[in-house]
């Protein structure tokens, strides 16, 4: 087992490959590429000019995954990680990016919630339609 196999969201000063932070988030290489372009995550180069992760961008993947399944957009995960800065060994940032992508994901759910009601009731269709002009 590698290091980054073994140690999950922790953070470490490891130089993780693309392959590398795609198998340990479950993910594809295409997929951490794209998750680079939106700023969730971010790299440097090495002198051979290939891209290298260091450890959290596994856990920020892992995040910004789990808010795209209540809805959140990666331009939303991003800005959200973006107050946790790179390798922040500091939990309380963390926690503080977690709690706030479950805020917006439960307020996202409360507004699906709504919206199903109404399309369950149909009360959209009892609106006011008064200001609708018949033809003579």
């Amino acid at each position: 087992m590698t290091d980054t196999e073994s140690s999950g969201c922790r953070a470490g000063t490891a130089s993780l490959s693309v392959g590398q932070v795609a198998r340990a988030a479950g993910v594809t290489p295409n997929a951490v590429r794209f998750y680079e372009r939106y700023g969730v995550i971010s790299a440097h180069r090495n002198s051979g000019n290939a891209r290298r992760f260091t450890v959290d961008a596994i856990c920020r993947i892992r995040l910004a995954l789990a808010a795209q399944r209540v809805g959140i957009t990666l331009k939303e995960s991003a800005g959200i990680l973006s107050g946790v800065p790179p390798m922040s060994p500091d939990p309380d940032r963390w926690a503080a990016a977690g709690q706030e992508l479950v805020r917006m994901g439960r307020d996202r759910i409360d507004r699906l919630q709504a919206t199903v009601t109404e399309l369950s009731t149909l009360g959209f269709l009892g609106a006011d339609l008064s200001a609708v002009r018949r033809p003579h």
